[in-house]
This record gives C-alpha cells, structure tokens and sequence, in this order.
C-alpha cells in the first residue's frame, strides 16, 4: 500500500460515512426501527469504505449540460495533496503518512486488545451458572449487571426484588441473544481501520444507544408487576452501577437514560420514507464521485465540453422534538402500550400533557433549585386523573408542586385497546431551572 492509494482512499471515505451518519442522527434516530438503525450503523463503514473503490464510468449524455464548465470533487481530508503522480506518492516524502496511519492502527488495536484483557481479568474468577443459551455469573458488586457475547453479569447485591430482576435480565439477554457485543467488536475494528475519520468514531455511541433500544423493547415485552420505564428511571437515579464499568460491556444503566425513557413512550408510527432516504443519499454521492471522472464522449457524437452532474439531493431532515416520557405500570387493568393513548380533548399526543403541568405548576418559594422531578399518574377508564406519585423527587417543596399540577390536570379522553377504554398510568419528568 502507497500514499498514492491510501490518502485518497481515506478522504474518500469522509463523505460517505458523514452522510450516513448524519442521515442516522438527525433522521432515523428518533424513529422506532431499531432493526433498521442497526443494520445501517454496521453496514455504515462498509459502504464508507467501499464506495471509493467502486469503477466510476463517465456520466450518462443526459446527465451530461453541454457547456457547461467540468468540476472535480476536491479531496476533503487533503485538499491540496501535491502528489504528481504514483511514484512521487510512494517515495519517502509521503512515508511518514504511512507511518502514522500504521500506528494509529496499531493503538486503536492495542486498546481493543487492552479492554479485552480488562474484561478477562475482572471476570474469570467469578462464580458461574449454566443456563438455557446463557451463562450467568455473580459479580459480588465488582462489576455492573450486565452482558459481554454470551454471559450476563448480574450484580447480586444491587438488592433488586424478583419482579424487578425478570426485565433487567430479559434486556440483558436481549442484548446477549441479538448478539450486540459481536457488533461492538466489528465497529471497534472499523474504527481502528477508519481511525482518521472522525464520524468512524460517532458510530459507537450511536450503536450502543440503538443496542439499548432493541434491549429495552424486549424488556418492555416482559410480563411484570412493575412499570419497566419508571424502574428505569428508578435504577438510573439510584446509580445502580454495582462496580468499575468496563468498556466492552453492555451495562443495564450505561448511558441515555432520558433518551430511552422517550423512546419507551414513543408511539408514533415509523415512517417508512425516512429509511428510504438512504438510498437517494448514497446515490446522490456515488453521481457525485462519478462527476469527477475523466468525461468520455460517445465515439458518434462530437466533442463536447464536460458538464457538472446533476445531484439526487434528499429533503432535508425534519426537526426532531424529543417529546416527554410516558410511562406505563402493567399490573392489573393498566396498561403499558395501548392502541389509542390517552390524551387531552383536542390535543392528542404526549406534549400537550407537559405543557398544561407547566402551566398548573407553581414554583416554589424561597430559593432555587436545578433539577428534574419524575412523577407518575394513572388516567383511568373514565378519564378521571389519580394516583399522582413521585418515583424520583428532587426536594419536599418540589415534589409537592409537581403533584399538586398533576391534580389540576383535567379529564382525558382516555385511552383504549381493542376498542375498550382503559386505564393508563404516564410517568413524566418535569425540569426546574433557576431561571424559571
């Protein structure tokens, strides 16, 4: 491999994998296909990767304005790389490019193989139990709840009661059944190849956050006599960590606790346009990376100047509003997830509800205090507001001005399953700030 292949080869991977990547944030991310989403973060370097090497034939006549002037894509990673030609690239003023590329390469390896080692050495001597597809070894709180290919590590000490245990074990094994460490494993790799591409260090975060939300919906799936968002919420607040975290592991309270509670609520439909976009994005740079090949007339038609071709560019993402969160306590009558949730006379949807709470909210007196309250209430049958509670408080004063908005909160249409009205339980954070 010489400078001549692999500088132009790494910048022509930025734009691909941005583009990708980009699509995910501010498209996919908030939309509820989570299978979707993780396919295209794996395939996402991929695609990056390949695309460069892919034969770029000469644009079609059509795509082809005649007079037009002939514009070349410039290098985004080395704009004005004085590279004459091949030789020029691979002789020893360009082996230092080479040099760096290879060592950035070999410590992003070294530290896989770091954390790896980490892991081995924190876990071998833990006790262990053979189970149907998995095994479970005890941490002692050494280590978080928690998964890594086919072993849950379940903290014994976290002090969690059995029905609180059956969905954090059924997120971890979401995890070790999907197979999710296998796909941390592969973008860690790709990572270390791509590691001067800096969207090749975004994909991680933003698989681990799609890993939660695949783990989360098999949680959810659950039967159990508690409320899996608010036991989140819960967790989460109580730090329940257990331990060191290690890297390589899929810990139950690892990160997005907001972010996941929202997706816990979301019931909007996805919308299949969305995933769609993909394929408009990717065939808008692969004519833009053809625009820049030598232009070849047809050996009928007369010479004719090169034209700059026409580019498939997508809509433009839609600004996305990260909505409150609902909750949902599935013991008894109330319901988790219901065809038709409950909503206020003519303002269906999850927002409308925080805003009246803000609106019925009373700040409370004397001083000022940062921070967020997560309360719960259950909307019955009948519309009727009640049992307001709080699963995570922030002071006396606050709590009690959150449930006191709570019970100014007028009658629902409530929601329904199978054409049934039916109670629903909401479980909602509510922001103080300083300046409000």
């Amino acid at each position: 491999m010489d400078a001549s292949f692999l500088l132009p080869w790494l910048g022509g991977t930025l734009l691909p994998l941005g583009a990708l990547w980009l699509v995910f944030r501010w498209v996919l991310r908030r939309e509820r296909c989570f299978g979707y989403n993780r396919a295209l973060l794996l395939l996402a370097p991929l695609l990056a990767a390949g695309l460069p090497l892919l034969p770029l034939p000469a644009l079609p006549a059509w795509l082809v304005a005649p007079g037009a002037p002939r514009v070349a894509l410039p290098s985004v990673l080395l704009p004005a790389l004085p590279v004459a030609t091949p030789a020029a690239a691979s002789g020893a003023g360009w082996n230092w490019a080479i040099g760096l590329y290879a060592v950035g390469i070999g410590l992003a390896l070294g530290r896989l193989a770091y954390q790896g080692w980490r892991l081995r050495r924190a876990t071998r001597r833990l006790p262990r139990e053979a189970r149907p597809g998995y095994t479970l070894a005890y941490t002692g709180g050494q280590l978080p709840t928690s998964s890594f290919g086919r072993t849950v590590f379940w903290d014994d000490t976290a002090g969690l009661t059995p029905a609180e245990a059956a969905p954090v074990l059924a997120h971890e094994l979401a995890h070790v059944r999907q197979g999710h460490s296998y796909d941390l494993l592969w973008l860690e790799l790709w990572r270390a190849v791509l590691w001067p591409n800096p969207f090749a260090h975004l994909l991680l975060p933003a698989l681990r956050l799609t890993h939660e939300l695949l783990a989360d919906r098999a949680a959810l799936a659950t039967p159990a006599p508690v409320a899996y968002p608010a036991l989140l919420a819960r967790l989460a607040a109580r730090g329940l960590i257990g331990g060191r975290q290690l890297p390589l592991l899929q810990a139950f309270t690892f990160s997005f606790t907001l972010t996941r509670l929202a997706m816990l609520q979301n019931q909007v439909p996805v919308r299949r346009w969305k995933q769609w976009l993909v394929l408009p994005v990717l065939g808008g740079l692969w004519l833009a990376a053809c625009q820049s090949a030598p232009y070849q007339p047809a050996p009928s038609s007369a010479p004719k100047p090169g034209a700059v071709a026409d580019q498939a560019t997508p809509p433009p993402p839609p600004t996305l509003t990260t909505v409150p969160v609902s909750a949902v306590d599935a013991a008894g009558k109330i319901y988790t997830y219901v065809e038709q949730m409950p909503a206020l006379a003519g303002n269906p949807g999850i927002t409308p509800i925080i805003q009246q709470i803000l609106a019925n909210l009373t700040y409370p007196a004397g001083g000022h205090k940062d921070g967020k309250v997560f309360a719960s209430f259950t909307v019955q049958a009948d519309g009727r507001v009640s049992d307001p509670s709080i699963v995570i408080g922030l002071a006396p004063a606050y709590d009690e001005a959150v449930l006191a908005a709570i019970k100014k909160l007028p009658r629902f249409v409530p929601g329904r399953q199978d054409g049934k009205a039916v109670a629903v339980s909401f479980t909602v954070p509510v922001l103080f700030k300083e300046n409000q």
